[in-house]
């Protein structure tokens, strides 16, 4: 019988070390917190050994079934820092386990663990949490047996120490915040870094207050030196209520911003801020990692600023999309450029906590380089939506002031409200008209010209050393894309809009602005000879610049709720592409490209099709995961899919209706994948099957898998073989069916992965499969 030692503290001793955190921290200093988590040590008054200890976080379960667990020295006096090893114990154990609620995130699970349940046994772990982890691991020490407290040994304690140390500073930014934010135990996170017995290190979070509160995965080192973090899985528990994305905190924006010669550039970026609902002693605000913060102030008074390059201070992990995306359509390897190359998270800190609600002035100069000059001598902003203080989501007006040299010509989002030159200096003011989610710039030694379009102004912007062969193509181009769009869905709210050039194979949208590949700014027969064949002659003349164009739409006036959503950004700015150059040049324009989309998609990487990769409901993690190509074709190439069979379903004049409603019902707020299916599914035409289109979402928008499909006609029935996909897979297919007069009629029939036996409709004489040019699939 295991001897039975039981550990008793009472109410008042342990408050300071397991209360709020903004209680606990007071007026300390985010600097002495970070010192703090620089010397974290083991604490041997708070060792123990310990037996069948279980932690539940969300659908993260963890069992301690025997070994050594002790609480690093308390930060901010709180203890925020565990470590658990079975170095000092014969037969220790652990185990991590986690059942993803939902199809695809078991899948992506199995792809990197070989199983889509994770059920982990593990020697080692370090927690660092935010959350009320402390009181419940030592409320189940005093209720249950445990053998004496022992001391780690020599060697296991500076073993500890030194990852204490090692993994404390490197999460600062992460730990300061929380310990002045002044949130509730309940709303805290957690972070566990689990040294697994067959599966390495992982990582597992718990942030209760995120969209997905739910992430596990790895940092896996790649062959060009870099650390990503591989995303196993990240889900929302299927208890959890509904996500509400929280409200934009920031509004009435002014940036002063000067570049100086040397490309370098100063900046002053002045807002209103309303504090949100946890008050706190905190400001979080993300920004480019080239940049560094120097001098802030809140309300007038000097703030305290805190800042550092870390793991835990890039943009928040599962949060809601920021309106930051790469809105380039990019064919190649390595030539894109998503803007946000290292977006890093700085605090700013009061003396006194900011009241729940209230508005605040807020200051911030900072200093940095984000531009520079290539070797063509044309000029690339690399950061091009973190140059500025922001944080998620935003939504705000934008008043920006830039000072440049005067050779330089400058554009950015808003309207032109003054440009002059006065002592070398150039000097450029402009506004947006209403609320926009972000802004941009661009510089560069340009010719300029401008027409006026109906309702829109529209500048055009070219490098003056490049040739210029089409240049007068692009504002017709231009001109007659907007009149399409505007009669097609509704006027844009801005009426300024500048098109200006980037060197790369890409474009990117901004309101008011966008970036435009120098490829396209070429006639054909001067582009290089690798990027002459029809289909890139196509991309760069005809779709590159309507597909930005219409991201004045679809990402600036309707806006996706969370990275999931983006694709539904990407697929409806190029599918709009496509229904422009459908109507110019006919429908056998878009079916060409199509079905180049459906060999890109079905093209094997690893031994398996690049589609197979993951849903495009997985956004960036493609990205991370599975690199550039595969995101690409994902997201934009089976996302254009998506929609046109949705279109062919729902028919032209619906699917037309349905864009209209979604830019006047989205306008105004975020529009999720659920949204989207909803408002498609009030669309539906009578009389066919998956009303609410649920199934179709499963199978398109978070499923994986393009079938082959077999169809055979004997003794009156029908049997309709998909080969290819994996054994979940269900689809409903509409057959056209001729009748013994001739007459066609499409009935659509329900088919799983396999062989389907069916009945030959009544009246029916042959049945054929839908066209390929229609649905998304491989005839056989």
């Amino acid at each position: 019988m295991r001897a039975v030692l039981r550990f008793f503290w009472s109410a008042l001793a342990l408050l300071p070390l397991i209360g709020s955190a903004g209680q606990a921290a007071g007026r300390q200093s985010g600097a002495a917190i970070s010192a703090e988590l620089h010397r974290l040590s083991v604490d041997p008054a708070r060792t123990y050994r310990v037996r069948d200890l279980e932690l539940v976080k969300g659908d993260i379960k963890l069992y301690l079934t025997e070994g050594v667990l002790t609480f690093a020295t308390p930060i901010a006096g709180r203890l925020a820092a565990a470590l658990f090893t079975t170095a000092q114990s014969e037969g220790g154990d652990a185990e991590l386990l986690l059942m993803p609620p939902r199809r695809s995130e078991r899948a992506s699970l199995a792809a990197f663990a070989k199983s889509p349940n994770l059920d982990e046994h593990f020697t080692s772990a370090v927690f660092y949490f935010s959350d009320d982890t402390a009181s419940e691991l030592l409320s189940q020490i005093q209720k249950s047996p445990s053998r004496a407290t022992p001391l780690l040994d020599a060697d296991v304690m500076k073993g500890a120490n030194g990852v204490l140390r090692t993994d404390g500073p490197a999460i600062d930014v992460r730990m300061v915040e929380a310990m002045l934010d002044n949130h509730a135990p309940a709303q805290g996170f957690f972070f566990g870094m689990i040294g697994g017995r067959d599966l390495g290190t992982i990582d597992v979070m718990y942030e209760p207050e995120q969209f997905e509160p739910v992430s596990v995965g790895k940092i896996v080192a790649t062959a060009d030196g870099r650390e990503p973090f591989q995303i196993w899985t990240s889900f929302r528990p299927a208890r959890a209520p509904a996500f509400v994305l929280p409200p934009a905190l920031i509004r009435d924006y002014k940036l002063d911003t000067v570049i100086h010669p040397d490309l370098s550039m100063s900046a002053t970026a002045r807002f209103e801020y309303a504090a949100n609902a946890r008050g706190g002693r905190v400001i979080a605000l993300d920004l480019a990692a080239r940049l560094r913060v120097t001098g802030a102030s809140i309300d007038g008074k000097p703030a305290e600023i805190f800042q550092h390059e870390t793991l835990g201070g890039g943009v928040r992990n599962g949060g809601p999309d920021m309106g930051i995306e790469d809105t380039g359509a990019e064919l190649f390897e390595g030539v894109r450029d998503t803007g946000l190359k290292g977006a890093r998270t700085f605090l700013l800190i009061s003396d006194s906590a900011l009241a729940p609600g209230t508005e605040h002035q807020v200051e911030v100069r900072y200093e940095g380089s984000v531009i520079r000059q290539t070797g063509s001598g044309s000029y690339f902003v690399d950061e091009r939506n973190a140059w500025y203080p922001f944080t998620s989501p935003m939504l705000s007006s934008f008043d920006l002031t830039f000072h440049c040299p005067e050779n330089l010509r400058l554009v950015s989002t808003g309207e032109l409200v003054s440009e002059d030159v006065a002592g070398g200096v150039r000097n450029v003011h402009r506004k947006t008209q209403s609320p926009e989610p972000l802004a941009g710039f661009n510089l560069g030694n340009y010719t300029v010209a401008s027409e006026d379009h109906g309702r829109y102004h529209i500048e055009f912007y070219a490098d003056k050393s490049s040739a210029l062969g089409s240049l007068p193509a692009i504002p017709a181009q231009t001109a007659s894309v907007l009149d399409y769009y505007s009669a097609r869905w509704m006027p844009l709210p801005t009426r300024s809009l500048a098109i200006s050039p980037i060197e790369g194979y890409f474009g990117q949208g901004f309101p008011g602005l966008i970036y435009l590949s120098n490829i396209s700014y070429l006639r054909e027969e001067d582009r290089p000879a690798s990027l002459r064949n029809p289909r890139l002659n196509s991309f760069f003349s005809e779709v590159l610049l309507p597909h930005e164009l219409a991201h004045q739409w679809w990402g600036n006036i309707v806006k996706n709720a969370d990275y999931r959503t983006a694709w539904l950004m990407e697929a409806m700015a190029n599918y709009s592409a496509f229904e422009f150059l459908e109507r110019s040049k006919g429908a056998a324009a878009i079916d060409d490209s199509l079905a180049a989309y459906r060999e890109d998609l079905s093209a094997v990487k690893d031994g398996k099709s690049i589609e197979s990769a993951g849903p495009v409901d997985f956004g960036d993690r493609l990205l991370e995961n599975s690199g550039l190509a595969t995101w690409h074709l994902i997201l934009y190439e089976k996302g254009t899919w998506i929609l046109h069979m949705l279109r062919r379903r729902l028919g032209d004049s619906a699917f037309r209706e349905l864009q209209k409603r979604m830019l006047e019902q989205y306008a105004a707020k975020p529009i999720s994948n659920e949204d989207f299916r909803r408002l498609a599914a009030e669309a539906m035409p009578a009389g066919q099957p998956d009303k609410s289109l649920n199934l179709f979402f499963d199978t398109w928008v978070y499923g994986t898998g393009i079938p082959a499909m077999k169809l055979r006609q004997a003794s009156g029935g029908l049997t309709l073989t998909l080969s290819g996909v994996e054994d979940d897979f269900t689809t409903d297919v509409p057959l056209t069916c001729k009748s013994h007069a001739g007459s066609e009629q499409v009935h659509w029939v329900r088919a799983s992965s396999g062989v389907n036996t069916l009945d030959l409709p009544n009246g029916s004489r042959t049945c054929a499969l839908p066209s390929a040019a229609d649905f998304l699939f491989f005839p056989d």
